[in-house]
């Protein structure tokens, strides 16, 4: 009995220690590419956490590189990586998210401090060379945690949104800290998920004039607001639904300036959800793209196309693959999956930035030689990584890979009809715009002639989509047969015929 009591917890003792070694963040925890100007020359600045060569992982430091690309399309790395947070015994200070003032070149770095007896929020007001306007003050801290900060900017603001737990959350709730871009001082603040839901780890866009976009999630559905900034006072819509069935932290947005909309993209099982959303957060064009799941924590890479009107819209997916979107106000489609497009490994589990960059004399490379930067942290030193490499233009795509959600519940026909032994039984659930919506309760049976029922193939929750299921008939006798679908109030029953 003793001898079986400390097998156990040897056993559990090294299934503990393989766990929390396989935590992604404790390598690495956020990766930012943010374009400026300087000297009316096109940069680009990279932030990024890192704890490699510590022997406590989690003691994280925050880094930054300048890179650029001359006017024949080749990488500089205008400076080395420098650690600019932390000093590498402080514990976390992760994740890391930055914003720019494009007027003066004025950046906010924001991140998430856990080197004292509380997690807070800090941020450091500098220029991209490094020079510090205000160093390192709390934002968000005291009682309980303040964490996973994101920053955008917006007309004379900057706005930082967090996760809170403390009073009044009961939980985790997402408040909005605005503070003035020049001084980086506290002018208000705004409670954005409700108190009593667990709700956390945001996302933000913007057009870096007078619209943002902020999100977040509660692991199971996706949740945002818009905030308006038109005057010195800022607005902001209701709290909104966008997505449910996600998996929590494998979700980004970013702004589509030429069509004046936000693009959101989901991971949901091995899928991705994607939709627009317009100024005033009502979302269109909901769409899955099959089989090409976002990773996590990743930022989107957007051009626009001005001779075909469209974006191309880029992000990391899958183990090794980078799926590109094309979308319009309109549609938003699949482009392509380049398969393998990470020959070494695979996709880093946390924190990728996907760039579309251009020359020091501002010519597109991805228009002229297909070119695209994707940065994460190198989990054997404290280093980015960049990938800088021509994407394969593939001329087709699966047509099943992309699906336009209807809008409205619809039962096909079944095809072979007849059939012997097996059918194909497809039905889709739009999406339903309310604030609570949540999935649905599906039924789909199957009934002979007499109304007794001979098969149940769907009896649960479902969240919006197209729906295909195979029915077997081998053990029933020729015949008619009805399916019939009911989500909610809606029931529709169609006819199918069994030959044998």
């Amino acid at each position: 009995m003793y001898n079986n009591v400390i097998r156990f917890f040897i056993i559990l003792f090294f299934l503990s220690s393989f766990y929390f070694a396989q935590d992604a963040r404790e390598k690495s925890h956020s990766m930012n590419i943010l374009p400026f100007i300087e000297d009316n020359v096109q940069k680009y600045y990279v932030t990024w956490s890192s704890s490699s060569g510590s022997d406590d992982g989690w003691q994280h430091d925050i880094y930054n590189q300048i890179v650029s690309f001359d006017s024949t399309g080749e990488m500089i790395f205008n400076t080395n990586p420098k650690r600019y947070i932390g000093n590498g015994n402080d514990e976390a200070q992760e994740p890391v998210n930055v914003a720019i003032n494009p007027i003066d070149n004025t950046m906010l770095t924001v991140w998430e401090d856990g080197s004292g007896s509380t997690v807070d929020v800090r941020g450091q007001l500098h220029k991209p060379d490094g020079t510090i306007i205000k160093s390192n003050w709390i934002i968000a801290g005291g009682e309980e945690s303040q964490h996973s900060p994101v920053v955008v900017h917006l007309k004379n603001k900057f706005l930082v949104a967090l996760t809170d737990e403390a009073y009044p959350a009961q939980s985790s709730m997402n408040v909005l800290k605005v503070l003035n871009d020049i001084t980086g001082t506290e002018v208000s603040n705004m409670e954005l998920s409700p108190r009593d839901k667990d709700q956390w780890w945001t996302i933000a866009a913007s057009n870096n004039k007078n619209i943002a976009f902020v999100g977040w999630g509660n692991g199971e559905e996706f949740y945002g607001r818009i905030l308006k900034g038109y005057s010195d006072t800022l607005n902001s819509t209701e709290q909104k639904f966008y997505f449910s069935s996600i998996d929590q932290y494998y979700y980004s947005v970013a702004w589509l300036e030429e069509i004046s909309h936000f693009i959101a993209i989901a991971k949901i099982n091995n899928n991705s959800a994607v939709c627009l959303i317009d100024t005033n957060g009502i979302r269109k064009n909901f769409t899955i793209i099959n089989n090409a799941p976002i990773t996590r924590e990743t930022k989107l890479a957007v051009d626009w196309d001005s001779i075909n009107n469209v974006y191309e819209v880029c992000y990391t997916s899958r183990g090794k693959d980078l799926t590109i979107l094309s979308v319009t106000d309109s549609e938003i489609k699949l482009k392509q999956i380049n398969k393998m497009f990470l020959t070494d490994g695979d996709w880093p589990t946390t924190g990728i930035a996907c760039q579309f960059v251009k020359s020091t004399d501002k010519k597109d490379l991805w228009k002229s030689k297909r070119k695209i930067l994707i940065a994460y942290n190198d989990n054997n030193s404290n280093d980015a990584i960049y990938l800088y490499k021509e994407v394969e233009d593939l001329t087709f795509v699966t047509k099943n890979m992309n699906q336009l959600i209807p809008n409205k519940i619809i039962l096909f026909d079944v095809y072979p009809n007849p059939f012997n032994p097996s059918t194909t039984i497809q039905y889709a659930i739009p999406f339903v715009k309310t604030l609570h919506s949540s999935p649905q309760y599906v039924q789909l049976k199957v009934y002979n002639m007499l109304g007794r029922e001979v098969a149940t193939l769907v009896n649960k929750q479902q969240t919006e989509g197209k729906y295909k299921i195979q029915f077997n008939a081998d053990n029933l006798p020729s015949g008619t047969y009805y399916y019939q679908l009911k989500v909610g109030s809606f029931l529709a029953t169609k006819k199918m015929l069994l030959i044998k």
